[in-house]
């Protein structure tokens, strides 16, 4: 474990290597380094969707639309409410999970009827959406920002909601994940994927029948979820048949 004092030293910044490879060690050129980093990792690209989009499947049916749609149920809130870690950050308000748990006999009755309205009429308070980004360091040296992995610190709330959603999409979830979707599924493991290919690397290697006739390509997925096209995430579950409501 690191020391107070060397922690601090290794999550401060002092500098930032910029696109071209120029160092900037001052804090203005560090926070355009940063502004444009960001914005170019969210800008929204010029894509063709269909080709991609016409080749799915409608997999989601009227009895599937309706359990996700159905009225919210008081329970369901405070399910998801304290199956969130006590002491997780808070967001801006400074009110982490613990208080709301704490005070929940006080607080859920509002907190449901806010929630609810929220979903019903399609409108979030853009204050509740306000979020802290922190910045942990990767690996032994940090030199551009691409070293350094965002963490989106939400408040309570918008995590609450989120959370309803999630365990209500839970129930039909199946049907839209294959069975080789080995990460972010339960009772799968991402460690799969590094098995099987070593295994195939391997055997790349070492036959000679194929060892002049294979290729291997190393992609680099590593932002594959730290950014979405809304535009397209909505044509794709249009597709699959999920209500406009839900989406």
């Amino acid at each position: 474990m690191l020391q107070p004092s060397l922690k601090k030293k290794v999550n401060h910044i002092t500098f930032l290597e910029n696109d071209v490879g120029v160092r900037i060690s001052n804090e203005q050129g560090m926070r355009q380094v940063a502004k444009s980093y960001f914005e170019t990792l969210f800008m929204e690209s010029n894509s063709t969707h269909a080709p991609v989009v016409n080749i799915i499947e409608k997999i989601v049916f009227d009895d599937d639309n309706a359990l996700l749609t159905a009225p919210f149920q008081a329970y369901e809130f405070k399910d998801a409410m304290f199956s969130m870690h006590l002491d997780k950050c808070p967001g801006l308000d400074g009110f982490n999970p613990s208080f709301f748990q704490q005070f929940w006999s006080v607080c859920n009755s509002d907190i449901f009827q806010e929630c609810c309205a929220w979903l019903n009429n399609n409108q979030f308070p853009s204050l509740l959406n306000s979020t802290n980004i922190a910045l942990i360091p990767k690996g032994n040296e940090q030199k551009s920002m691409k070293d350094w992995r965002p963490i989106a610190l939400c408040n309570v709330l918008y995590k609450l909601v989120a959370k309803v959603l999630a365990n209500l999409f839970k129930k039909i979830m199946h049907k839209c994940i294959s069975e080789n979707q080995s990460a972010f599924v339960p009772e799968h493991s991402i460690v799969d994927n590094a098995m099987i290919a070593i295994e195939v690397v391997h055997h790349m290697k070492v036959s000679k029948r194929v060892r002049d006739k294979n290729v291997a390509l190393m992609l680099d997925i590593s932002k594959a979820y730290d950014r979405i096209d809304w535009l397209y995430l909505k044509e794709v579950m249009l597709q699959m048949g999920f209500a406009t409501q839900w989406i």
